[in-house]
């Protein structure tokens, strides 16, 4: 297909963009970037601060070890499979676009070979080369949008135009109206900007720019923040399993907990996690986004605004950004809704709207004694795994403790998991003080 054209609105004193005049062809797809599953940003930040590299390589050691078991509509975690939403075909128009920018991004090469890592990215690729259609995905009708330059968007009208006036008085002006192509590698720029800056537009599209085809974002830590956990939990909701810690109170640092699947299912599920799905659960606890401070968070406000104003139809509801399951695109009715009857698997803990069809796979991994480092590494537990812990450690200063793991604790869990190297430490640390004293 051919690049979707905006125009911006350029403060050239300050090098600056002051917002994007786009249409529905471009929101469709920025949209669709909280469809994407948490582990598309491994392709994307770097150097991670959190422990998201960890859960991958996770994921590759225990498939090494057939103990993997997923197999079914978000197919393997690390590419989630699109076939169960789209029918397996993977014919876009963009497709040599697409190929040329994957091969240029020696991130998504193993050995030096191409990958099938990209197929995570297969919700926005297809978005893309469909964004030209009509009507849209996502958007009612072929409106004319003012996106700003950290992505809230709002329909263009006369009223926003004497904000933007009033807000900027000395630059707008003299502003300079740009048009620009957002062609797929751009889209793939776009998307890494969002998580690390607030300036979208200016980075990717303006000379001077840090946005770049080749360039990856850097997410902000919040490494050794210790977390406070509210630990009031709606009944209704709740939804708890027990996992033993080993705590040495003298280092106050988990050394590993040692759980069943349950725990290991609730860890790997967070990379098959939709972001705006996470970005919910963030709004949900009060808590601020891990997926920066403008873009991500933008777009879901954006699109909670879009639809009360009767902008958002297309061929999905505002449910599937707002509230999407495992398979957002999926058409399946089976897989779209949870039948009256249907159970909740107990490592989704209320945290991903769950649905019921037969050939999803919920219990991630078999059902064996695993055990998990306080940076999320993942092992089945062995002398091996369980020994290097307790070498040179006094054993008199170890606290071992059973934890219910509740729903709130989860959903700091799934924040720590982006911010921190130290995540179990981090959200567990109160309990474990409070139980070692």
């Amino acid at each position: 297909m051919d690049s979707i054209k905006i125009n911006l609105a350029v403060d050239k004193s300050r090098n600056r963009v002051l917002f994007a005049d786009a249409g529905s062809d471009l929101v469709d797809v920025l949209l669709s970037f909280l469809t994407l599953p948490l582990s598309a940003i491994q392709f994307c930040v770097a150097p991670s601060p959190g422990c998201l590299s960890n859960l991958c390589d996770s994921v590759r050691r225990l498939a090494g070890g057939k103990l993997l078991k997923v197999d079914a509509c978000h197919g393997m975690l690390l590419t989630p499979s699109t076939a169960h939403e789209f029918g397996g075909r993977l014919r876009y128009n963009l497709c040599f676009a697409h190929d040329a920018s994957v091969k240029s991004q020696p991130n998504l090469k193993v050995n030096g070979n191409l990958c099938s890592c990209w197929k995570v990215m297969d919700r926005l690729a297809r978005a893309y080369s469909g964004a030209s259609s009509s009507p849209g995905k996502f958007v009612r009708c072929k409106e004319r949008f003012v996106i700003s330059d950290d992505w809230t968007i709002t329909p263009a009208c006369t009223s926003l135009i004497h904000r933007f006036s009033s807000e900027s008085e000395a630059a707008f002006p003299g502003f300079e109206e740009v048009e620009v192509c957002v062609s797929w590698p751009k889209v793939i720029s776009l998307l890494k900007a969002s998580l690390s800056s607030d300036t979208i537009f200016t980075d990717v599209f303006l000379p001077m720019g840090t946005g770049g085809q080749d360039a990856r974002a850097t997410m902000k830590p919040s490494i050794n923040q210790k977390i406070a956990v509210t630990l009031y939990e709606d009944p209704g909701t709740s939804s708890e399993f027990k996992t033993k810690f080993f705590y040495d109170a003298k280092e106050k640092k988990v050394m590993y907990a040692e759980c069943k699947h349950d725990f290991v299912d609730l860890l790997l599920g967070f990379l098959a996690y939709p972001l705006g799905c996470v970005i919910k659960n963030m709004n949900d606890s009060g808590l601020a986004s891990p997926l920066g401070t403008g873009g991500m968070a933008n777009l879901y406000a954006s699109v909670v605004e879009l639809d009360a104003a009767g902008f958002i139809a297309g061929g999905y509801p505002a449910e599937t950004l707002l509230n999407p399951p495992l398979s957002p695109f999926c058409r399946h009715p089976d897989c779209s809704a949870p039948k009256k009857d249907a159970v909740e698997p107990k490592n989704f803990m209320g945290l991903v709207s769950h649905s019921s069809c037969v050939g999803c796979c919920y219990d991630l991994v078999e059902d064996r004694k695993y055990v998990v480092d306080d940076d999320l590494l993942v092992h089945q537990a062995s002398a091996m795994s369980v020994t290097k812990h307790w070498r040179g450690r006094d054993k008199a200063n170890v606290v071992e403790m059973d934890i219910d793991i509740t729903k709130q604790e989860a959903v700091v869990l799934l924040r720590a998991m982006l911010t921190s190297k130290t995540p179990l430490t981090d959200v567990f640390i109160g309990r474990l003080e409070e139980h070692s004293t």
